[in-house]
């Protein structure tokens, strides 16, 4: 899922210097991230991509990110191929490229405007702290309840933030809660999303995948980042295998973004309580 862990978090898990069900506050905040202002490091919006091997994206301002972070697109259209999880290089100024992890190029499927936005994991300044995305708070951050550790995973209560207004929420942020921003280090990022990754290359309407976290409605178009979209023609359930969709050839590796159905991301506050129930599956909020 893409409530994937921050590469900053995932070494404050490591190197012992986060407790999850200790002393330290955990805190979970609603954000805004397809408006958020140009002065959160770690959030910017998208001006263009090109049709190209590698997608090359352009954001509306210098992005400050750097070679090998990993950057979370979505909201782009036409290109689609760009949305998803992806490790970035030729970054400069306001350009950067997008490989998947295992450092094989992206291809688009078209030419993409300026529509979306990229959210930086890090483990770059950019994509560290809390100081780099708190001006795209919705409402106010809640502390963590009821905080557990079991088989390494990690869970806590379901949050309530109450009486939200403001911007349309498309992500809730966790994060190690030090009541100062540029010392709260970043957890993980709850997107109602999830990667779909192809095991094996294949021609045809049956294509292996890792097995599934989340069921994938039928008429779902996957657009995988070789640039081939394929749309389920059967539904998918968690745990699958494989999915079935029309035919098209998807290579080894390749990686798509499904949504989770009943996510409920986005959400447009109206004044009352926004209720974020966590994951029950195997994984929770994050499995290390």
């Amino acid at each position: 899922m893409v409530n994937a862990m921050f590469e900053k978090g995932r070494e404050g898990f490591l190197d012992g210097t986060i407790d999850w069900d200790g002393a330290t506050n955990m805190s979970a905040a609603l954000l805004d991230l397809s408006t958020a202002a140009t002065t959160d490091a770690g959030i910017k919006q998208i001006s263009s991509s090109t049709n190209a091997t590698p997608i090359v994206v352009t954001t509306s301002s210098a992005h400050g990110f750097t070679n090998g972070d990993l950057v979370f697109i979505d909201g782009h259209t036409t290109n689609t191929a760009a949305n998803g999880l992806w490790l970035i290089t030729a970054a400069s100024g306001s350009v950067f490229s997008l490989t998947r992890p295992d450092g094989v190029n992206t291809t688009g499927n078209g030419t993409g405007g300026a529509t979306g936005y990229c959210v930086n994991y890090g483990p770059s300044t950019s994509g560290d702290n809390w100081d780099d995305f708190d001006v795209a708070l919705v409402g106010a951050k809640v502390n963590l309840s009821s905080r557990t550790v079991v088989n390494g995973v990690a869970d806590a209560g379901d949050t309530t933030f109450t009486a939200v207004t403001g911007n349309s929420v498309e992500a809730v942020a966790i994060f190690q809660d030090t009541g100062t921003p540029s010392t709260s280090r970043m957890i993980c990022l709850i997107t109602g999303k999830f990667i779909v990754t192809c095991n094996t290359t294949t021609t045809g309407t049956t294509i292996p995948v890792e097995p599934l976290a989340y069921a994938i409605p039928n008429g779902t178009a996957l657009v995988f980042s070789n640039g081939v979209t394929g749309t389920l023609t059967a539904l998918a359930n968690a745990g699958d295998r494989s999915i079935t969709i029309s035919s098209a050839t998807i290579t080894a590796g390749t990686r798509a973004l499904a949504p989770i159905t009943s996510s409920g991301l986005p959400v447009t506050p109206n004044g009352g309580n926004i209720v974020v129930a966590y994951d029950n599956g195997a994984n929770k909020i994050f499995k290390l």
